[in-house]
């Protein structure tokens, strides 16, 4: 199951707009598209891009967690989301790709809920700090005409998401890339717990909140890979610190061995350290 990442021109942002006004069964996942060839030298270490493989694969995307929450029948709120024009103090390339991964998923909540408004705004900063990563070129590419084909349908637009970056193999091709595509699925993980909570939070009805306590409990498997994957850069700073804090935070859900013994209480304290990392990587 692959993940992360979908931006392009700003040429498709202004068609992207109207994705929350048209929704058909047509597609066109199909259609081929000659697009430039990425001719950077494949230097990646196959141990580094196996282990990043194999924990991807054993990841639920994302953007798959956050069309879940849209089936809750919980109003769309673009309150929770970090602004579109925020200046987050991202003061280096890890930081930047997480705060890439944050917006991806707010871009995505946007998609789901069928606010092309908002998914305008967060495509625009998408394509912005992908380019100051030096990425947008390598999007573009990967999206061509495959997006453009598929505007008019969501769940298309939505699989297109899931699958740029992580899953290309012709992008991946140094451990430098493989390093920032995993700081970009950290951070989209990381905005998808926050939603989670937060949409678990408003919810009244009890069946619904259960729900939402179970969605969460879930994540104790996905975010022991995800840590995993993230232990192999413990010698970068950067990243020691969000995995010890997702270590953390996966400690917690693990204790409680069965969901039905997750109660308010402990939602309330895990919850509150997510919300507490999450902000600490957008200030």
């Amino acid at each position: 199951m692959n993940k992360l990442l979908f931006a392009t021109s700003i040429s498709l942002s202004v068609m992207l707009s109207s994705c929350g006004d048209k929704t058909t069964e047509e597609t066109a996942e199909n259609v081929t598209v000659e697009t430039p060839k990425d001719t950077t030298p494949i230097t990646v270490n196959e141990e580094t891009k196996f282990k990043f493989d194999f924990a991807i694969a054993n990841i639920p995307s994302p953007v798959g967690s956050i069309n879940e929450l849209s089936s809750w029948g919980i109003d769309y709120n673009n309150g929770l989301l970090v602004d579109a024009k925020k200046q987050i103090n991202a003061t280096n390339e890890f930081s930047k790709a997480v705060v890439l991964g944050i917006y991806n998923i707010d871009m995505s909540y946007a998609m789901v809920n069928n606010k092309g408004e908002d998914v305008l705004k967060y495509m625009k900063t998408v394509v912005t700090a992908s380019d100051a990563l030096g990425l947008k070129g390598a999007v573009d590419q990967m999206v061509g005409k495959r997006a453009e084909k598929n505007l008019s349908n969501k769940d298309s637009l939505l699989k297109i998401l899931d699958e740029i970056f992580v899953k290309s193999d012709s992008y991946l091709r140094t451990n430098e890339r493989v390093y920032t595509a995993s700081a970009v699925f950290a951070g989209s993980w990381v905005e998808s717990l926050y939603l989670t909570c937060k949409v678990t939070e408003s919810i009244t009805d009890a069946a619904a909140k259960e729900k939402g306590y179970k969605h969460l409990w879930d994540q104790r498997f996905y975010l022991k890979n995800l840590t995993d994957l993230l232990n192999d850069y413990k010698d970068k700073k950067e990243c020691a610190a969000l995995n010890d804090e997702l270590k953390k935070i996966h400690s917690e859900i693990d204790a409680i061995k069965d969901p039905k013994d997750l109660k308010e209480a402990n939602f309330k304290t895990i919850s509150e350290k997510i919300y507490a990392l999450r902000a600490s990587l957008i200030k």
